[in-house]
């Protein structure tokens, strides 16, 4: 009798630590998506077009300008990139509510960030006519031009509310389909929600 008590004993031991362990590591999948931090679920590029041109100089140059003969045009472009994500690190304990009857874990996420990630070092000449007296286009053009061109990318990007709610919206449906697949894989269905 003293082993078949001592047998059931460890038996409820057994299946204790089971369940906790069970408990501790569905409570850990959301500490390691807190560690992870930013998580990038979608990206957009954008291209940038600007020209350089003798045409519509004024003052000294223009008069320059008519005395010379030939055409002197280039058209330069560059790409540059803004990337939405979600910051896991501002994940909150109350964010997460697990109904262990319904097998239902409902999320709420933080809300889809977005920021520009870089451009293009270079520009890429897309067309280039410098003829007769005319002088090439130097490297101090294409830089001025670029800074230019990257600041009214700059400004029409956060004039235009359209591309970040484009991004936005394929960041949440792109983080409802990657939560709900990993939660599924735990045995559990999901509703998942934004801040």
């Amino acid at each position: 009798m003293y082993d078949t008590l001592k047998f059931i004993l460890c038996a409820v031991m057994g299946l204790t630590l089971t369940v906790s362990c069970q408990k501790k590591q569905e409570i850990n999948v959301f500490h390691e998506l807190q560690d992870v931090q930013k998580l990038v679920l979608t990206e957009m590029s954008l291209n940038k077009v600007g020209t350089i041109s003798d045409e519509g100089a004024k003052g000294i140059d223009a008069l320059v300008n008519n005395l010379k003969v030939g055409d002197r045009i280039a058209a330069y472009s560059f790409q540059t990139y803004i990337e939405a994500y979600i910051d896991l690190g501002q994940l909150r304990d109350q964010d997460v509510e697990v109904d262990e009857k319904r097998k239902l874990v409902k999320l709420t996420l933080p809300p889809v960030q977005t920021r520009y990630i870089g451009r293009d070092l270079g520009v890429k000449e897309e067309h280039y006519r410098v003829s007769l007296l005319r002088s090439e286009i130097t490297a101090k053009e294409r830089a001025m031009l670029k800074d230019k061109m990257s600041k009214a990318l700059k400004k029409d990007v956060e004039g235009n509310a359209e591309y970040r709610s484009l991004l936005v919206k394929e960041a949440q449906a792109k983080a409802r389909g990657f939560f709900t697949i990993l939660l599924h894989s735990y045995g559990y269905d999901s509703e998942i929600s934004f801040q």
